[in-house]
Parts: C-alpha cells; structure tokens; sequence
C-alpha cells in the first residue's frame, strides 16, 4: 500500500470515529433535554394538583401524568433510533474573525513589537538566525486563503537542532492548516524562538511573533477539534495554542512525550493541524534542554519553515 492510500485509510478511519462519537453525543444531549422537559412538565402537573380539589383531580392528574411519560419515552426510543436532532440557534459553526473586516485578507500591517531578545546560548551549537530582531507583521484581515482542494501540504521545520516534518492534516483543520500555510509563505515563522519548554505537559511552544505568549497575529481562528476528541493528543501532534475557545492564531505547540495527552484526557481544548512524521528525535532533544520556569536555557530557532505540495 503507497503511502497516500494509508494516509486516505486513516483520515477515513478518523472521520468515521468522530461521526460515531457525535451521533453518541447526539443521542446523550437528546436523552439530557427529554429528561429535563419530563422534570420540568410533570413538576408543573404536580404543582398544578395541589391547588385543586384533590378528591375530583387525583385520577385525571395520574392519568395525564402516565400518558405524558409514556410519549417521553416513545419519543427518546425514537431519537435514539434514527439519531435525529432538534434544530439549534447556535448549528452555525465558528468561522475566523478578523480584528479589523475592513483590511483586506493576507495584507500585512507592521506591528512595531520588537522581539525579546536575551543573551542565553543558542543550543545545539547553532548560530542565531539573522532575522531574530526583526519585527512580525500582523494581519487584521485575516490570512488569505491559499489552500487548494484536493492537495496534501507537508511542513519542513529546520529548527536550530535538526529538521521536524509535518505532515498537515487540511481535512481535519482546514481553517488552521490555511493559516498556518499562509503565514509560511510569507516567511513569518522564520526565526522565531520556540520560546516555552512546558515539561510538566511535554509541549514546546512558539509562533509568538515578538517571541513571547502575548503576542497577537490579528485574527481569531475557530476551534477545529474533531481529531483531539477522536484521538486526543498523541506524541507528535501539533497543535493551536489559545487563550480560550476560537481564540487561536499563529502560536502552537509540539507535543513531544505523552504527558501532554494524559494531562488532557478530560480536556481537548487544543485544535490538532498536525503530525510529526520525521524528526520527533529532535523535538525530544529539545525538549531535554534545561528549564527555568518553562523558560529554556538555551535558545532554540524555527531557522525556516517550508511547506510543500504531495
């Protein structure tokens, strides 16, 4: 089997896993709303009654009672039969949201932030890139859409240690892959610092435009969590960093050791746009350097960040 065939098989396979998991979902949000609409009207009934002449009413009252439980119930069978759902106000999904509409999409504004710079070691015996001083550019308008259909985008990190290769998953997260690729092209990830080395989750941190957590690329991207909920957060996936929902934007992380999937069990709050495919050796190397805080103690560059059309 070529390799293109095995990854078509396992996004199918994924697919297939997070439709299973929403229609459960489904059914367990139906099952919560008819039970809280048989609470709800059966203590209303009930309510009712007292007020009435008990002696004429107690008979009609428990006849309508039984007859309203068995419709719940009749209904709940039937829901989870045909996996039906009640139309919703909120069924829109989240889209990006620029900060300002009336930029256009992918124009670059200068930000004026400096980056932090400091005197710690670059590890790995590299050199620091030239650019690291540079000011990011910000993007109020969004990113442009550069994605074309049909196509496997691959990305190729030379970190200051060794090369990382992603491969992205534009069918699972095709807002963050977009901006993701989009900032690439522009060169906007090169020299960046992977900044935080969170070794309590296993995560290294970067795409801070100023090489901190506070930066702000210009835009919101949605949560795109199918895959975390499906398969969570395995070693090598990479995913958005945010500061709560559909607050993503060009900072994310590696995963590079399984605490971070067991620290998430219960939590998948993260968008996973990615998947190490060659170089988690040298994400682990990475991630062994020395901490202070989550501060490493030596810097640690993306020289260059290159995607590629399969």
């Amino acid at each position: 089997m070529s390799g293109s065939q095995h990854k078509k098989q396992e996004k199918a396979r994924r697919q297939a896993e997070r439709e299973k998991a929403r229609q459960a979902e489904r059914r367990r949000n139906q099952m919560t709303a008819i039970a809280v609409v048989a609470v709800l009207v059966l203590g209303g009934i009930l309510v009712a009654a007292t007020v009435m002449d008990r002696r004429s009413q107690d008979d009609d009252v428990a006849d309508l009672a039984s007859e309203l439980a068995s419709e719940l119930e009749a209904s709940a069978s039937e829901a989870v039969e045909d996996g039906s759902e009640a139309p919703s106000e909120d069924a829109e999904p989240a889209t990006m949201v620029p900060d300002d509409p009336a930029v256009e999409p992918g124009e670059a504004v200068d930000s004026g932030l400096e980056p932090v710079i400091d005197d710690r070691p670059v590890a790995c015996d590299a050199e620091e890139p030239s650019n690291v001083a540079d000011t990011r550019p910000q993007f109020p308008g969004g990113p442009a859409d550069v994605l074309e259909e049909g196509v496997d985008y691959v990305a190729v990190v030379e970190t200051s240690c060794g090369t990382v290769t992603l491969d992205l998953l534009e069918d699972d997260a095709p807002e963050t892959v977009n901006s993701f690729v989009f900032l690439a092209q522009q060169g906007f990830f090169d020299g960046l610092e992977i900044f935080r080395n969170a070794t309590s989750i296993g995560a290294l941190q970067t795409g801070g435009g100023d090489q901190t957590n506070t930066w702000s690329i210009g835009y919101s991207l949605p949560d795109e969590l199918g895959l975390a909920e499906s398969d969570g957060y395995p070693v090598g996936s990479v995913a958005m960093a945010n500061a709560g929902p559909n607050t993503g934007g060009s900072q994310f992380f590696f995963v590079y050791n399984e605490l971070f999937d067991t620290a998430f069990d219960q939590q998948r709050a993260y968008s996973v746009f990615g998947q190490v495919t060659e170089g988690l050796d040298v994400l682990e190397e990475i991630g062994a350097i020395a901490a202070e805080g989550e501060t490493p103690t030596e810097r640690v560059y993306m020289e260059s960040v290159t995607v590629q059309e399969q």
